[in-house]
């Protein structure tokens, strides 16, 4: 049994997308900068209710879209909202495993919820395959000054 702390923590995705709509702004900005031809195989990383991963969907009609994230309530909602659309994985990201590389991995605001950064961003390193790409946003000035 693992002694180190868990970055996770339950949410309710119903309330969530309730009030999300700033983070969905972010998102659809940050969106524009992946530049997808449509048939890559693309991360969400800290999927959250699936709302953004749909885009992503949209965006790779002949790839594949692998959603991550930590809340089991998140994970459930987005499985049901996207069906066969994403492969929706329930996995806290500091523990990232795929079952093949990425051509990017994008995430929205969810990088302030984990605390070892320098394990989350060598877990995307690793499952991004050669020529990849990261994109993602943080939620703003000061939200995270700094990653350690």
């Amino acid at each position: 049994m693992s002694t180190r702390p868990r970055t996770s923590r339950d949410w309710d995705a119903a309330s969530y997308d309730r009030v999300s709509d700033p983070q969905l702004a972010w998102a659809l900005e940050q969106l524009e900068r992946l530049e997808l031809r449509g048939d890559e195989v693309v991360l969400d990383a800290g999927c959250g209710s699936g709302r953004v991963t749909a885009l992503l969907a949209e965006r790779v009609p002949r790839g594949r879209v692998y959603a991550v994230d930590a809340a089991p309530s998140m994970v459930e909602h987005t499985r049901t909202a996207l069906g066969d659309r994403a492969t929706v994985l329930c996995q806290d990201l500091i523990d990232l495993e795929l079952p093949e590389p990425v051509d990017a991995a994008f995430s929205n605001a969810t990088f302030h919820w984990i605390p070892d950064h320098e394990r989350l961003f060598s877990r995307l390193y690793g499952a991004i395959g050669p020529g990849g790409r990261l994109v993602a946003q943080c939620g703003g000035q000061g939200n995270i000054d700094t990653f350690r």
